[in-house]
């Protein structure tokens, strides 16, 4: 049953529409709540653009160890790093690479 799973999950509903700071405020409160200490964003490419950089700093400082992004970070990428994003989870990606370098830590 995945209420017995000890890993927390947290999922904002509704989702993160990409409307800025009020949201990252949000999500980074939910975060803390959460009790997790890994983050993974699903989102469109358009609040990727707009949201993803400033949400993953804030993840960062409020104790995220190891952020992810699902999808491809194209021009992005440099600026997704440079804010904590350590992976990207995408098809073509080696995920199983990812996953047993998450159960090492």
């Amino acid at each position: 049953d995945a209420r017995d799973d000890p890993s927390p999950v947290l999922r904002t509903d509704p989702p993160l529409s990409g409307e800025g700071e009020t949201e990252i405020a949000d999500l980074v409160s939910a975060f803390k709540q959460s009790g997790a200490t890994l983050a993974c964003f699903c989102s469109s490419d358009e609040v990727y653009a707009k949201d993803a950089v400033a949400a993953a700093k804030a993840l960062g400082t409020a104790g995220a160890a190891h952020i992810y992004l699902a999808g491809r970070p194209g021009d992005l990428e440099t600026a997704l790093k440079a804010s904590g994003v350590a992976d990207f989870i995408h098809a073509g990606c080696d995920v199983l690479r990812i996953l047993r370098g998450e159960l090492k830590q």
